[in-house]
């Protein structure tokens, strides 16, 4: 039984050196025979980034109108006049949605334009449980939720606030009832 062990540890031994000696020693400090290899990160910082709005919308679409994360998502627009420090956004819910899952989702919404602005410039902080995230932080937020009829027929939206600069908000719209709905 002491041979088996002592033949273990002198075989474990010798694949531990093997595998030392199959390491490439210019991973941490490059040499310039190997130069052309390597890849050297961007680390400069940039200002005055300018946000490429139709991108954002894009992504913003791609992710939030899910029909398999968010099955209540209808429509969202925003527009972003940082110059004036205001952001337009519009949120539309299928009908029949439950206020709760609007709320939800109008929140996500939210945060998740905050968090696809980082993508495009990294100075925004990303959002979190208790902040929409940087983008509103200096910037006002005009915001319309609308049931998916209103929106397409351009009516009027079940809810519509203003988010002040830096103030972050939970919506409940449980006692909100949609004017089409009978109370039982």
């Amino acid at each position: 039984m002491k041979k088996i062990k002592t033949w273990i540890f002198l075989l474990a031994v010798v694949c531990v050196a093997g595998l030392a000696g199959c390491t490439k020693s210019n991973i941490v400090t490059p040499n310039e025979s190997a130069g052309a290899d390597v890849i050297k990160p961007d680390t400069h910082i940039y200002f005055d980034i300018v946000l490429d709005e139709e991108d954002l919308q894009a992504s913003v679409e791609d992710l939030y109108l899910d029909e398999g994360d968010y099955p209540m998502a209808a429509a969202l627009d925003f527009a972003l006049h940082l110059d004036e420090e205001y952001i337009d956004v519009n949120v539309a819910v299928k009908d029949g949605t439950s206020m709760e899952d609007a709320a939800y989702y109008v929140e996500t919404v939210l945060k998740g334009i905050n968090d696809e602005v980082c993508v495009q410039d990294f100075s925004y902080g990303e959002s979190d449980t208790d902040t929409f995230g940087g983008l509103y932080q200096d910037n006002v937020t005009n915001l319309k939720v609308y049931f998916e009829s209103d929106y397409e027929a351009d009516g009027e939206p079940f809810f519509e606030t203003q988010i002040g600069m830096d103030e972050y908000v939970e919506f409940d719209f449980s006692d909100l009832e949609r004017e089409d709905e009978q109370p039982a």
